[in-house]
């Protein structure tokens, strides 16, 4: 996962019919957390204060 494989992907490839099931399987590193929650949020930032600067002109 941490590689940038396709959680899809992956859960078919171990035969899951539910990406729940493969969750109890797959770990990520807290770093990735970290890297992955800190991408989101920044992306989050970025919409949030286009929107705003685009009400004001």
């Amino acid at each position: 996962m941490e590689d940038g494989w396709d959680p899809r992907f992956v859960q078919e490839q171990v035969g899951h019919e539910h990406a729940s099931t493969t969750s109890l399987y797959t770990c990520v590193s807290s770093d990735f957390r970290t890297r992955t929650l800190r991408r989101h949020l920044d992306a989050t930032i970025a919409a949030a204060l286009e929107t705003q600067t685009g009400r004001q002109a």
